[in-house]
């Protein structure tokens, strides 16, 4: 699998291993595996964790930029810019959960392939 297919199944929210099946049941509530193929979605108990990284870095990323550019190259105060900055800490991580574990998901599927081309615990 090629990254740019990981990385579009990611932002799809599907399966990384076979594109079809869906990652999510609710908002927040994971399916244990693929509808389609089977692969079990959380590898090891605290699997997800690294996808904490994902939404904590792009967060921490987009709030400076939009702290430096508006502060110092237009000069815009910072009791403007501290609710709306405020709101977007606590709104980003919340709508951007699904698909950075979604994301973390297809990365290990493309850089660790171990494990994700046949799921052993389905075949018996």
């Amino acid at each position: 699998m090629t990254f740019s297919t990981a990385i579009s199944r990611g932002l799809k929210l599907r399966c990384p291993r076979c594109g079809g099946g869906r990652l999510f049941r609710g908002y927040f509530r994971m399916y244990p595996n693929c509808p389609n193929c089977k692969l079990k979605y959380e590898r090891d108990p605290g699997y997800f964790l690294g996808s904490a990284y994902i939404n904590y870095g792009l967060t921490s990323l987009i709030l400076t930029v939009s702290y430096v550019v508006p502060h110092f190259v237009f000069k815009v105060e910072n009791g403007i810019l501290i609710g709306p900055l405020a709101a977007f800490c606590v709104l980003f991580p919340l709508f951007f959960f699904r698909y950075a574990r979604s994301l973390w998901l297809a990365m290990d599927c493309h850089i660790d392939v171990t494990g994700f081309d046949i799921d052993q615990d389905h075949l018996h």
